[in-house]
């Protein structure tokens, strides 16, 4: 019960201005924890988890009760604009993700990338413009339809974010995150190609993935489509769950066996070169290789590091709470 009151007062000081919030969420705690006592002396026992959500519906949602602190009039009722908010970082976030993701694909391509990426971010921008314009229009329309009393009956304390475990990503991260995740594997299943000449040898040098890596081609790929996933589903549903939870485990756990596969492959890249060239392609390799040892540790370390993380976040989400009631915790 404690928790989700924790949850409901994180989601309201999320919304709020900094220099208010916790003042804020202090007067909200004393008035729920006053309001639960009230409920359990009448009753004479604790009350349960589904009288303390049914008593945070109609405190409101955490949106409409921190916009009722901010004093600002909006277009989109407070009772509508929870749902507004959610569907534009939904449709503009994915407008702005297939969008950049189109224009860097198409950028591989071009002689000059940078100056043809520089010219396409307008059209990009100009698509999540409209697709807010779009989104606000129709949530306009729902706000003279009274749509916003529909939405508010089904909303459930219970759906709100664990906060106090992992701060929602934001729609910036996802989609950039996405962008890079969905140019990567357009790369690896050979979509897509980078140049591979070695900087500053013209032509005459080139470098080449060793069979190692075919040993682990497949695991690859489908940690990237499961990492593209995930990203995908920060955008629609950006608060922690235990789903991603557990999944990221299994992606850092996979991430980390393919890691050592590598590790103990031996050469993990080729250089070759014209035949007057072969020496100095052979010292070059040598030295690519050499460097892969310690940047694979590395990289190791912090996916170990990202695994306990989440194994963390995991137990904390089963772990009771001590607190007997809501009004004690208070």
């Amino acid at each position: 019960m404690k928790d989700l009151v924790d949850r409901y007062l994180a989601a309201v000081e999320r919304r709020l201005p900094k220099e208010q919030a916790k003042d804020i969420v202090a007067e909200l705690r004393e008035a729920i924890s006053a309001k639960v006592e009230a409920k359990e002396a009448a009753r004479g026992r604790q009350a349960d988890a589904e009288e303390v959500a049914a008593l945070l519906k109609e405190f409101g949602h955490p949106a409409v009760v921190a916009a009722r602190y901010s004093g600002h009039e909006y277009l989109i009722g407070p009772q509508l604009y929870p749902w507004f908010w959610e569907a534009q970082r939904t449709g503009v976030g994915l407008v702005l993700a297939i969008g950049f993701i189109v224009l860097g694909v198409r950028a591989l391509r071009e002689d000059a990338p940078i100056s043809f990426v520089g010219r396409g971010i307008g059209n990009v921008l100009e698509g999540a413009v409209f697709a807010f314009g779009v989104l606000t229009a129709v949530f306009v329309v729902m706000e003279r339809t009274k749509a916003d009393l529909k939405l508010a009956a089904r909303w459930s304390p219970k759906t709100l974010p664990q906060d106090h475990i992992r701060k929602p990503r934001s729609l910036f991260e996802s989609v950039f995150t996405l962008a890079f995740d969905i140019i990567f594997i357009l790369w690896w299943v050979r979509v897509i190609d980078f140049p591979n000449d070695v900087p500053g040898r013209g032509n005459s040098m080139e470098l080449h993935f060793a069979e190692a890596w075919a040993q682990v081609y497949a695991p690859i790929l489908v940690l990237a489509l499961v990492t593209a996933a995930v990203h995908v589903s920060d955008i629609v549903h950006p608060a922690w769950s235990r789903l991603r939870a557990i999944v990221s485990i299994l992606g850092h756990a996979g991430g980390l066996a393919v890691l050592w596969v590598l590790f103990r492959a031996g050469p993990l890249v080729s250089v070759t070169a014209a035949a007057e060239e072969g020496e100095r392609a052979a010292e070059l390799a040598e030295t690519i290789n050499g460097l892969f040892a310690p940047a694979l540790g590395v990289i190791g370390l912090f996916w170990a590091i990202g695994l306990g993380v989440e194994v963390w976040r995991m137990i904390q989400s089963v772990r009771p709470r001590r607190t007997p009631s809501v009004g004690a915790a208070a």
